[in-house]
């Protein structure tokens, strides 16, 4: 069926196809004796209807019906005759109708990945990189790690930062209360970011069952109409306060770290801090890695692939502003900010895909699930909900897949790689 592959340009290929008119008459008695047995023509006995009545009465839907089934199907033929890999759905090139007693004649023209020649990414020149961990880190590890075990307890001492107070407060815009912005028995912890920070100041220095006024005016610039250049009065009462309790470093702390002493625990916040110094070094050296190849190699991308990763870098940008509740910014500034990385991008996934398939890299079941598993231990979760996360915001484990695949392109090249 396939006649001809016209090569349009590197990522795109004209295919003219032709459909004997001796398929396209069987698919049409195929049609019509379907018909013929279901209809009921005032006149004719079911399954007696005559076929020039059908074709009067039936014959645009049929046709329709017809090519709705031998374009789609006569096309992949072709697809896997020219072995294409299509990057989108076709063009069909002009309108595709039937005539009596002729064949199909139609073309349509379709992206392809390009052919990516004269691959280069062995012995590539990187630069070591070299780091230490200092004790001083591993305290401030020691520290983060105390906080987060931190207690607190009723007290009455004076607040300060660090200390929690669980407060009610009424907001008033131009001498009226608004509920919306008022609340009750709301823990505040001083020094934090969670409230403006006019609160903090005021609290500190006070003691439960003190009463304080916070004036606050809001920049016009914020997302928060109710807010947006408006001079707010809180009145707040402390109805409690607490005193943040930081645990000694001692072994009992450790073992709350799983270690048996206080070494143990030194010992093992270097060797995670080291493994997470490795692994940035790892991401710089294949960043090097990437850059270098798409110096290297010149190639056109095909345009489908490269409109997909504008629009899902744009998607991820008004994501990214509606959490923090900021405006989006116009869709054409975005597109031409956008434009090279994304083609950097689209570019990086054609040459590892391309290297991948020399090499003949694969990634097999057990390289997801075990990845599966590893994204669960991470996040506290059992693997089948990791699964099902996959599923509902990528509609399959597709993209999981691909994202092992690169990596272990990217540690193949590593590994050849020369570093000085």
């Amino acid at each position: 069926m396939l006649q001809e592959v016209e090569n349009v340009s590197s990522t795109s290929r004209r295919l003219k196809i032709n459909v004997p008119s001796e398929i396209i008459q069987s698919e049409i008695n195929s049609m019509y004796n379907e018909i013929r047995s279901t209809a009921n023509i005032p006149g004719f006995r079911q399954g007696k209807v005559p076929q020039a009545i059908l074709v009067k009465k039936f014959g645009k839907t049929v046709e329709a019906q017809v090519i709705e089934k031998i374009v789609p199907r006569s096309y992949m033929e072709a697809v896997r005759e020219a072995k294409l890999d299509p990057v989108n759905y076709p063009d069909i090139d002009e309108k595709i109708e039937l005539k009596p007693g002729e064949p199909l004649s139609f073309s349509v023209t379709v992206e392809i990945k390009p052919e990516v020649e004269n691959l280069s990414y062995e012995g590539i020149a990187l630069k070591k990189k070299t780091f230490t961990v200092t004790d001083d880190e591993v305290e401030k590890s020691i520290k983060l790690l105390q906080e987060s075990r931190a207690l607190y307890s009723v007290s009455d001492d004076e607040l300060k930062e660090g200390d929690m107070a669980i407060i009610n407060s009424d907001a008033f815009i131009e001498g009226q209360l608004k509920e919306e912005l008022s609340y009750k028995e709301y823990p505040l912890v001083l020094g934090t970011e969670e409230m403006p920070k006019e609160f903090s100041e005021a609290l500190t220095g006070r003691k439960k069952g003190d009463t304080v006024e916070v004036t606050i005016i809001f920049e016009s610039s914020i997302p928060n109409d109710t807010l947006a250049g408006k001079e707010v009065l809180f009145k707040v009462l402390i109805s409690e306060t607490k005193k943040k309790n930081i645990p000694p470093v001692d072994d009992e702390f450790a073992k709350s770290a799983d270690c048996s002493s206080v070494e143990e625990m030194k010992k093992k916040i270097h060797e995670n801090l080291s493994r997470r110094r490795e692994g940035e070094i790892n991401l710089d050296y294949k960043k090097e890695i990437l850059d270098h190849l798409i110096g290297k190699h010149d190639f056109d991308v095909p345009p489908s692939m490269l409109q997909g990763e504008i629009e899902s870098m744009i998607h991820q940008e008004k994501e990214n502003a509606m959490k923090k509740g900021e405006e989006a910014r116009p869709d054409e500034e975005m597109i031409k900010e956008f434009e090279s990385k994304a083609r950097e991008n689209v570019k990086s996934v054609l040459l590892l895909e391309a290297i991948g398939k020399k090499e003949n890299i694969k990634v097999s079941n057990e390289d997801v699930q075990g990845a599966i598993n590893e994204i669960a231990v991470r996040n506290n979760l059992q693997p089948e909900e990791v699964t099902k996360l996959y599923a509902v915001r990528e509609g399959s484990m597709d993209a999981l897949r691909s994202r092992l695949f690169a990596d272990k392109v990217m540690e193949m090249i590593l590994e050849k790689a020369v570093i000085q």
